[in-house]
């Protein structure tokens, strides 16, 4: 039972260090999102094509954490069990 908290305090501990590196890229990608559009002026397409850009961003980070997290054995997947 030690080692279940044990991990469950780890995967808390994990999970929130992701969440605010996650918190920190969005905030960071819209500040720069911010900046190439008023700066620059950029034409509406270009403006969205960045914006777009930011999304495929964060949800690669999203990915990336989740694998990382499984790597590091704090979440498992149902067919690693197989």
């Amino acid at each position: 039972m030690k080692d279940l908290s044990y991990m469950d305090s780890q995967f808390k501990s994990r999970f929130i260090s992701e969440f605010i590196w996650l918190i920190g890229i969005v905030i960071i990608s819209g500040a720069v999102e911010y900046l190439i559009i008023a700066f620059f002026d950029l034409h509406p397409v270009l403006s969205v094509k960045v914006q777009g850009f930011i999304g495929l961003v964060v949800i690669a980070y999203v990915i990336r954490m989740i694998t990382r997290m499984g790597d590091e054995g704090l979440i498992t997947f149902e067919d690693e069990d197989e």
